[in-house]
């Protein structure tokens, strides 16, 4: 019986990993906002984006939001050995912020 728990509560776990990665793991050609972990900071992400040749949409020096197009799956993987996590951007996402 405690075992059938056990095995209940990691499938559990599973299905919400899974549902947060489908919505927050960017697709091939979409946008995705670069997030620095760790010791990370704006410099690494532009160093990551020179390396991969991402195209950048948006770059704000001031917060350190950096919005890239990703390419492919190995820079998704790539990134995140760098320590940036790529987290899907929407299109509102990916406006330039309207100046007042």
């Amino acid at each position: 019986m405690r075992s059938e728990r056990v095995l209940i509560c990691l499938h559990g776990a599973a299905v919400v990993l899974a549902l947060a990665a489908a919505t927050v793991w960017p697709r091939p050609g979409q946008a995705a906002i670069m997030v620095p972990l760790g010791a990370g900071d704006l410099g690494t992400v532009l160093r990551w984006a020179d390396r991969q040749n991402a195209p950048l949409l948006a770059l704000d020096s001031a917060s350190g939001r950096v919005i890239a197009r990703i390419a492919d799956n190995h820079s998704l993987l790539s990134a995140i050995g760098s320590g940036i996590m790529p987290i899907a951007a929407r299109a509102r996402g990916c406006q330039p912020t309207a100046k007042r």
